[in-house]
């Protein structure tokens, strides 16, 4: 799903007991969301009130003396009703009131939403940093960040605004119709019958116009792309002599653009005679009965005057409902989609900074069992067939084969960023799954091929091995992973912003930081993949002395096709089809004419 889709995604009512779990988040705020609505009630009434109001300004402004017979509803309010300047305070005083009511129900939505949405931030991020990484294999990044950012903004402003102003206009259409049905029979029940139908019908023929509106746009930049598409490949097309085809592709799209514009035209031609026509002809219809009353005295003219101006309320109230329940169901799309986010399954990981954390010692002593292996998303892949393989406590294992062996995944399958799908691991003899998953993780370092580093800089990257790392320390790593120099030529030196994935560095650069990293880390067991790949001859070598002094006492699985990487290795794997092929010392498999020499002939193991 693209991170758009997510933000647009519609809520199925069949799904309500998914948006039941956002009780987590509103129990706390109960009490202040009960205060909300009653301020929202006094508010509505309030609004209906000034609008009656305003009525009597302009009936008693327009009266010629005469009294109505009909009893105000005024007249509890014990002022002057027939006296323009008492009217006008008494609106004043009203309108005062309910902008105090309007500003705390502001300032009250948005504290009690801000703290759920604090809440709901944390908990989504924390849920996605949590998830396994078969989650991720088969997840859009752009999903993802849209889940923590355009859902979470759709949530938010449900609670702001949206509940909040549907609540308000049901209140406004209810107590509206019911103040009109007081006024004047006749007139609400002419008003129901013409104008709320022709203003759901309006809305109905305005949200067609719109969808036609984007399909144009559409084809618009579907000739777009033939224009880029053609000017990049200017040379394809000229050296194939198609600049006749390609005219010919363009003006088929642009002659569909100007059929679905005419169409357009058309209907909001239709659209603007529809609003002329009927909306306003209702309204005329109205005023007409209601003038008609108040010429044969059945409607006292403040009445008429309120009526008119509280049927404009209704109305725009009847026509912003459907935008209001739109957005709702928006919001509640996004509910869903966000609480099925929080029920996935995830990896046992440690994710408050404080939280006690058990110490582990490792000694290192790595077994694999028969491990068979493919990835969720590939099932008919075996990556890992009854891979038996050992690293023994304080030694080196290099893994060469071709690509496609399974070697990262044996990495991967270490770190626990997946899990066998049958057989065994085992460190130290107790199997990876029993150990606290952060804790395991804390006692490994690991150097990927890949180095995307934050975006912030260099002193933060390097630090992210050992966050309470000091400045020394953080000096120290640097110097043996060969980064010193590089670093101190920057003018800011450790505080140079790497940029965006760090891509201010070069390749050996960034490998040079993810190095230190793992120097920092001070593991148990050290996790090399490619790790020197990226390096020129120099700086490699150089580096190779601080991995070698790294890898010291310390189980080390090295990935890599340099020969000067794996050949000091104790052990050295060929893998080939997920399984060990042959085992041995860089002497001794040379010396057995097999793969691994075949592998270093045939320069697939470089010679530097």
């Amino acid at each position: 799903m693209e991170a758009t889709d997510a933000a647009e995604r519609k809520f199925n009512w069949k799904n309500w007991s998914t948006v039941k779990k956002m009780g987590h988040y509103l129990r706390p705020h109960a009490w202040g969301y009960a205060g909300g609505v009653v301020i929202i009630s006094l508010s509505g009434v309030l609004t209906l009130l000034v609008t009656r109001l305003w009525g009597q300004l302009g009936g008693v402004g327009a009266s010629t003396g005469e009294q109505t017979e009909l009893e105000s509803p005024l007249a509890m309010l014990q002022i002057d009703m027939g006296n323009l300047t008492q009217i006008g305070w008494l609106i004043l005083c009203v309108l005062s009131v309910q902008a105090v009511l309007s500003f705390g129900r502001v300032i009250l939505f948005a504290k009690m939403t801000e703290d759920m949405m604090l809440a709901m931030r944390r908990d989504a991020f924390e849920a996605i940093v949590s998830m396994p990484m078969r989650f991720f294999d088969t997840r859009r990044v752009g999903d993802l960040n849209s889940r923590v950012s355009a859902d979470i903004t759709s949530i938010q402003d449900v609670f702001t605004t949206t509940l909040a102003e549907l609540l308000r206009q049901i209140i406004i259409i209810i107590g509206g119709i019911l103040a009109l049905l007081y006024f004047s029979v006749t007139l609400t029940l002419l008003m129901l019958i013409t104008l709320p139908v022709m203003i759901i019908a309006a809305i109905l023929f305005g949200r067609f116009i719109r969808k036609l509106s984007k399909r144009t746009q559409d084809q618009v930049a579907d000739s777009n792309t033939i224009v880029q598409e053609t000017l990049t490949g200017i040379i394809s097309v000229k050296s194939f002599a198609n600049e006749a085809w390609e005219v010919l592709r363009y003006l088929g799209s642009i002659q569909n653009i100007r059929t679905l514009a005419m169409k357009g035209a058309i209907w909001r031609g239709a659209f603007a005679s529809f609003i002329i026509l009927f909306i306003f002809g209702a309204i005329t219809l109205v005023i007409f009965k209601g003038a008609e009353l108040m010429v044969t005295g059945g409607l006292a003219s403040e009445h008429f005057f309120t009526f008119l101006l509280m049927t404009g309320l209704v109305a725009g109230s009847i026509g912003g409902i459907a935008a209001q329940f739109s957005a709702l169901q928006r919001g509640l799309g996004a509910i869903e989609s966000l609480m099925e986010l929080m029920d996935e399954a995830r990896e046992d990981v440690i994710t408050e900074v404080d939280a006690p954390l058990s110490p582990l010692k490792l000694m290192g002593d790595v077994r694999f069992q028969n491990v068979q292996f493919h990835y969720p998303n590939r099932q008919d892949v075996q990556v890992l067939s009854g891979l038996d393989l050992r690293i023994e406590p304080g030694k080196r294992l290099a893994l060469v084969g071709p690509s496609g062996a399974g070697k990262s995944t044996i990495a991967a399958l270490l770190l626990r960023f997946h899990d066998p799908v049958e057989g065994h691991i085992l460190i130290d003899d107790q199997a990876l799954g029993d150990f606290s998953l952060t804790a395991l993780r804390k006692r490994m370092a690991f150097v990927p091929q890949e180095v995307i580093l934050f975006g912030g800089d260099i002193r933060s990257n390097i630090a992210y091995g050992k966050t309470d790392a000091t400045e020394e320390q953080i000096r120290s790593a640097a110097k043996k992973a060969n980064a010193l120099a590089f670093i101190e030529s920057f003018p800011e030196g450790f505080d140079t912003v790497v940029g965006e994935r760090g891509v201010q560095l070069s390749g050996g650069q960034r490998q040079r930081i993810a190095i230190a990293r793992a120097i920092l880390r001070d593991p148990d067991i050290l996790i090399l993949d490619e790790a020197t790949s990226a390096l020129d001859a120099t700086s490699e070598k150089e580096v190779q002395i601080a991995l070698e002094a790294l890898m010291q006492g310390r189980s080390s699985l090295i990935i890599a096709h340099r020969l000067s990487t794996i050949k000091n290795a104790d052990q050295i794997a060929v893998l080939a089809d997920g399984r060990v092929q042959e085992i041995g010392t860089h002497d001794d498999l040379l010396a057995r004419n097999g793969a691994y020499k075949r592998l270093v002939e045939n320069q697939e193991i470089e010679l530097i």
